[in-house]
């Protein structure tokens, strides 16, 4: 296993480089003196630091685990792998880097922080062991590539610039796409995907899109059709850059005082999401009108298939949710959702994100056992509601649930929890307090 010091040196020197490359984006049109000085900024001082915290705790979580046999010994640890390789991933997502070993180390960190806490449930030690030791390695050869790849700039002989071409791969002397391919590998080879999680990973992808792919003259159309209010003004068009996970259009637009963007899929022109930002007026619409326009929308849009679950707000806009609905059992499929935001002030729509409905799950259908919920719960407990919901177990399955709302007295308090309990098993999928 890799040596704690050793580590974190070549670890802290991705988050230096990193943060090195973020002034790039931030003063392109600066002189590389400010470029430097802002990056000894307190801000992404203290933002290194944070990270270089959490990257020495995750070391350790990982050493701890390895001491012992049983795995009663390194529960909490693995909890803390799960949450710090979660945590890291973000901020790597957060930065500018190549994007393709972007992508590919935070999959990476996120399989395995999954592995760690997957592993409390299936309590294989010896495989556990095993494959954490291999990962570990795998860890330090990736550092080491990054400090082959990023030690010109730490030593002055790479100007920013010289960085900021290396990133885009102009005139760069690190093989990017070898690198990128290589993380790919450990991870397959570390944490090879179960049969759900490679499906799942396939929606996330939109690999399962049948549709035929439509041009940048059509997916404009498609804008125009859905936004009319602000897609008569200027438009530009681009696409993803290479190492997208899916090929898509990035419709920017300006009209009057609205400026915001669109992204659609290359193939079928689904909207990915929108986003429009504009001043507002004091004046404010009632819910029912601004929901009303909501599902007018979505009806006239092709999302006809969806209910509405909840609305949160601010001062300008409510925020909507729309769940699909699979007709066989007429259940609420939670995988697949709609979000909206909506102006206050005249109704129009702000924002949305319809990636998780494009991915659309497959739904099975499975056996529904009546159960007594009073032999179910505690006599102080009643059930509000119910409903048929599709819910994502821990196994990445989609499981046909009874999804509940129920209410428990106690010593003069009343609570409120949602329960969803597998229609088959009756197995409990998630409890969760309401606020």
């Amino acid at each position: 296993m890799n040596s704690g010091p050793a580590f974190m040196k070549k670890i802290i020197f991705v988050l230096v480089y990193s943060i090195a490359a973020l002034s790039i984006f931030t003063y392109g049109k600066t002189t590389e003196n400010k470029q430097l000085s802002y990056l000894l900024s307190g801000q992404y001082t203290d933002k290194m630091t944070e990270a270089t915290k959490k990257l020495e705790e995750l070391d350790t979580a990982v050493k701890k685990t390895l001491l012992f046999k049983e795995e009663e010994g390194s529960a909490r640890a693995r909890e803390d792998i799960w949450r710090l390789s979660s945590e890291i991933k973000n901020s790597v997502g957060s930065l500018p880097l190549d994007r393709g070993f972007s992508n590919s180390w935070m999959n990476y960190l996120g399989r395995l922080g999954n592995f760690a806490k997957e592993s409390e449930r299936t309590g294989n030690t010896e495989e556990y062991h095993k494959i954490m030791t291999e990962a570990s390695k795998n860890l330090r050869n990736m550092a080491d590539e990054w400090e082959v790849a990023t030690s010109g700039l730490i030593d002055g002989s790479m100007t920013i610039k010289g960085w900021k071409n290396q990133l885009e791969s102009v005139d760069s002397a690190h093989d990017w796409a070898g690198m990128t391919e290589t993380v790919k590998k450990n991870t397959e080879s570390d944490f090879p995907l179960t049969a759900s999680e490679a499906d799942s990973q396939k929606k996330k992808d939109l690999e399962k899109l049948t549709d035929k792919n439509i041009s940048s003259d059509e997916a404009i159309e498609r804008f125009k059709i859905l936004f009319p209010e602000v897609s008569t003004g200027s438009i530009v068009v681009e696409t993803s850059k290479p190492g997208s996970p899916y090929p898509f259009y990035h419709i920017r637009f300006a009209k009057d005082q609205s400026i915001g963007y669109i992204d659609i899929t290359e193939k079928g022109g689904h909207v990915l999401s929108f986003l429009a930002e504009r001043p507002f007026t004091e004046s404010s619409l009632d819910f029912s009108v601004i929901q009303k326009r909501a599902e007018d929308f979505l009806s006239n849009s092709g999302f006809g298939d969806t209910v509405y679950e909840e609305a949160r707000e601010n001062n300008t806009a409510w925020h909507f949710v729309y769940v699909r609905v699979e007709p066989e059992y007429n259940a609420k499929v939670f995988s697949d959702v709609i979000h909206l935001k909506i102006a206050k002030d005249t109704g129009n729509i702000l924002g949305m994100n319809a990636m998780e409905y494009i991915q659309k799950e497959e739904t099975k259908k499975q056996p529904i056992k009546r159960i007594n919920w009073k032999e179910f719960f505690h006599s102080n407990v009643e059930v509000i509601n119910e409903e048929l919901a599709y819910v994502e177990n821990d196994r990445l399955e989609q499981r046909l649930s009874h999804y509940l709302t129920v209410k428990m007295e106690n010593e003069g308090i009343t609570e409120t929890y949602k329960v969803v309990v597998d229609t088959e098993t009756g197995e409990i999928i998630e409890t969760e307090k309401q606020q």
